[in-house]
């Protein structure tokens, strides 16, 4: 009687899919969500001018043009805004040129100005400097700190101009013509003092 023989069964590798390419209107986990922003103001006619910008990234480049063309930039935050910011030409801004900030209605200009409210004002000049934080309790009025934009946008010099509690009100130094904007004073970093110098 002969002894029957199997043969091993081949070692199967379980099957490992290929890493997919992210979808188009997937985003990095690391990409600041897009923000609705509206650039206006009067040309030098006195002639109404608006647009709408979605930016996600480089606030910075939209501030240049805002400087470039003495226009004001306005978060649309509100509902109202919102609503007429869908009745506002979309912009475009360059790279290396001024943005494209079409003209509006009269009528469609003073609703936008009304309801952009304090930031309608553009930029005001910041309080007096008192230098830098030595704690975070000690930061006030005036004081330089540091800000975080976003993850991909990163850190950034602001100047405190309110403080309610924990929550303070900031602008961005070296970008006077962006909103400004919340953080708690935790959320912040405090400079070297030679840097507020």
């Amino acid at each position: 009687m002969t002894k029957k023989t199997t043969k091993p069964k081949a070692l199967t590798k379980p099957a490992v899919k290929a890493p997919q390419p992210p979808k188009q209107d997937q985003r990095p986990a690391t990409a600041p969500a897009p923000r609705l922003m509206i650039l206006f103001g009067l040309d030098e006619n006195k002639k109404p001018r608006a647009a709408k910008f979605v930016v996600d990234e480089n606030l910075g480049l939209l501030a240049k043009a805002a400087d470039a063309m003495d226009l004001i930039i306005c978060e649309v935050r509100s509902r109202k805004l919102v609503d007429l910011a869908q009745k506002l030409p979309e912009g475009r801004v360059h790279a290396n040129g001024p943005a494209f900030v079409p003209y509006i209605r009269q009528d469609l200009y003073d609703k936008v100005l009304q309801a952009a409210g304090p930031d309608a004002a553009g930029p005001t000049s910041p309080p007096p400097p008192v230098g830098a934080p030595r704690t975070f309790e000690e930061i006030a009025t005036g004081h330089l700190v540091i800000a975080q934009e976003d993850l991909e946008t990163g850190w950034w010099e602001a100047i405190v101009f309110g403080c309610d509690g924990d929550t303070l009100t900031l602008r961005y130094r070296d970008y006077p013509r962006l909103p400004r904007f919340t953080r708690l004073r935790t959320a912040v970093a405090l400079p070297y003092p030679k840097a507020a110098s």
